[in-house]
């Protein structure tokens, strides 16, 4: 997982000067994100991804510097976005190991946006997530969790000091076996932005996934710029820190959660007594990470991110099932590519 930056004025589509406007740094879940690809994160795990979302909105919010990945252009895809990262071998224990596992996580998408009158904007694009478990032992997981999804958001710019947004990703969420209404799965976030200061933002809402453990869940955060160079960012699932370097550098470190609510298609049989057969039925993926990376602007069109640590805890929970599988700690590691055309 990354962080990125991510600024949006909708009263007009245009960006501010770096040194009218803050630019709106914020920790993002799976890359140097923007737009669409930031709501693949978030919906992707709805009970553990809240945060990135109301990020994109903080940027209509604060009207702050633009990166070019945000711009409006007159093209059907304005932005594209992949991302792939490693989590190390561990062992996974329910009472005691029952085995290993390691995931190659590998995403991307294509983005857009449409203004659709003074202070609103269309947000717009389409995106996949993957997750490919390498298991060993007898522990009851699919090969695959992924999603297949259209992105769609609506944005508006109430006053200077408020904002409002709505975002809906409807898509497959499965172990990508079967597509089909079973796995078919529309989670939606809504949510409001309170400029207190040009340096702080507060985000509010509330998030909705029909797959997950906590259907309904509320959104907090705030956003601090406490010094020229440096953002705070608190909320959850991410906390940390950014430090701009440069205009092309800019390097960060914190804690974050990656993963998702998955519908299981798969019939991975009985697991232990006592307990029904996992199939037909949802699955929640998490992973705790504490790293440090940094996102290089290689030209004014493309930027690569790096970013390494140590995850700190993995959980596999069969919530309908009463079935959980814990994780131990292992490394991490992670690249993305951001650009526009």
């Amino acid at each position: 997982m990354m962080w990125s930056c991510l600024t949006y004025d909708a009263s007009d589509g245009k960006g501010g000067g770096a040194d009218e406007n803050f630019a709106g740094t914020l920790a993002e879940a799976g890359g140097a994100r923007t737009g669409m690809r930031a709501m693949s994160s978030t919906f992707s795990g709805l009970r553990v991804s809240l945060i990135a979302l109301p990020m994109i909105s903080l940027g209509l919010a604060t009207g702050g510097a633009q990166p070019a990945s945000t711009t409006f252009r007159p093209a059907l895809a304005e932005a594209y976005a992949f991302e792939y990262s490693w989590s190390g071998a561990a062992d996974v224990e329910r009472g005691q190991t029952v085995g290993e596992v390691s995931v190659h996580h590998t995403e991307g998408s294509f983005s857009g946006r449409l203004p659709l009158g003074e202070g609103t904007a269309l947000s717009y694009g389409a995106a996949f997530s993957i997750n490919q478990l390498e298991a060993d032992g007898l522990l009851p997981l699919p090969d695959r969790l992924g999603e297949l999804t259209v992105n769609l958001g609506v944005t508006h710019r109430f006053s200077q000091q408020w904002s409002g947004s709505a975002f809906v990703r409807p898509g497959f969420y499965s172990d990508l076996k079967d597509f089909s209404s079973d796995t078919f799965n529309v989670p939606l976030i809504a949510m409001a932005n309170f400029v207190q200061s040009r340096d702080l933002v507060w985000i509010f809402g509330v998030g909705v996934n029909g797959f997950s453990d906590r259907v309904v869940m509320p959104i907090a955060g705030v956003r601090w710029k406490f010094a020229p160079e440096w953002t705070l960012n608190v909320g959850f699932p991410r906390l940390g820190v950014l430090w701009e370097a440069d205009k092309r550098l800019s390097v960060f470190a914190g804690a974050s959660v990656q993963g998702g609510s998955y519908r299981i298609t798969e019939n991975l049989g009985v697991p232990a007594a006592g307990v029904s057969r996992l199939a037909n039925t949802y699955v929640s993926y998490r992973e705790i990470r504490l790293g440090a990376g940094a996102k290089w602007a290689v030209t004014e069109k493309v930027s690569v991110s790096v970013e390494a640590g140590v995850m700190t805890d993995r959980r596999f929970e069969y919530f309908d099932r009463n079935y959980t599988l814990n994780g131990e700690a292992a490394p991490y590691a992670a690249i993305s590519l951001d650009g526009r055309f």
